[in-house]
């Protein structure tokens, strides 16, 4: 069953941090804002395509030029803790 997509709602910290892996790009965001302006359900990656979309790669992608927006909080917020007790188990029971 594939999972919800994250909102921003779900985000946790006060600014979410966007940057570019490609050109550098920067921004920070007021998270209580993009909920005020955008909904507490929009998925975060449709906000980041919203903000892409003004960036050249992103709308005409070459091949070894594409877009790097992203936001490297999302790796830490929503992904599972390996040290956390039960997590080898859990592994287990859902890889068996």
């Amino acid at each position: 069953m594939p999972e919800k997509p994250r909102t921003l709602a779900d985000f946790k910290l006060p600014l979410m941090a966007l940057t570019c892996t490609q050109c550098g790009r920067k921004g920070r965001y007021n998270v209580a804002r993009l909920i005020e302006r955008h909904g507490p359900e929009m998925p975060i990656r449709d906000f980041i395509d919203v903000i892409g979309r003004s960036c050249h790669r992103w709308t005409h992608p070459m091949k070894h030029q594409s877009c790097g927006l992203g936001c490297d909080d999302l790796i830490y917020m929503f992904m599972p803790k390996p040290a956390a007790e039960g997590y080898a188990e859990q592994m287990q029971t859902d890889r068996g």
